[in-house]
């Protein structure tokens, strides 16, 4: 399952207005943003209570259960997300292999336009998505930033 942010919001450690909480109480995310889940439920009338499948913030914070306000995110039941390449220009994208801009960590590019698979995301200063080229199994899996994806459901209606 995915949680798909359709409102920039942020992920809570508690269902209760963000300002009583601390900063490593609360995560942003963008809208555009996928996680991927292992459980969700109707928490209130407000909130889904939803379980990920790796923790995220730090020290006493880290947790895998978080909240998230219901009218900000959708959950989708496909374990598979596409995309295609959207770059402003007709240059390539960059595939790397950590999520972050280095100069020595593109393992290869990627032409504009190009559908992709996306299997994981992680966010680190933006969103990054582990992808590689649909019907190329000649490429590896490396990251990719998710601003330059256009994502779509695998029956082809954009998201």
């Amino acid at each position: 399952m995915r949680l798909i942010i359709t409102h920039t919001t942020l992920l809570k450690l508690r269902p209760v207005d963000s300002s009583t909480l601390t900063e490593s109480q609360k995560i942003n995310f963008p809208l555009g943003s996928r996680l991927i889940i292992q459980d969700y439920e109707d928490y209130n009338s407000d909130h889904y209570k939803i379980t990920l499948v790796a923790s995220l913030g730090s020290g006493k914070d880290k947790s895998m259960v978080w909240y998230v306000y219901k009218p900000h995110a959708t959950v989708v039941f496909s374990d598979r997300e596409f995309a295609t390449v959207n770059l402003s220009t007709d240059s390539k994208l960059n595939v790397r292999s950590a999520p972050y801009v280095d100069s020595n960590n593109v393992i290869y590019q990627i032409a504009n336009h190009v559908d992709v698979e996306l299997i994981e995301c992680t966010y680190n200063q933006e969103l990054w998505w582990l992808a590689k080229p649909l019907n190329d199994e000649k490429k590896a899996y490396g990251w990719i930033s998710g601003k330059y994806l256009k994502l779509y459901t695998p029956e082809g209606c954009s998201a």
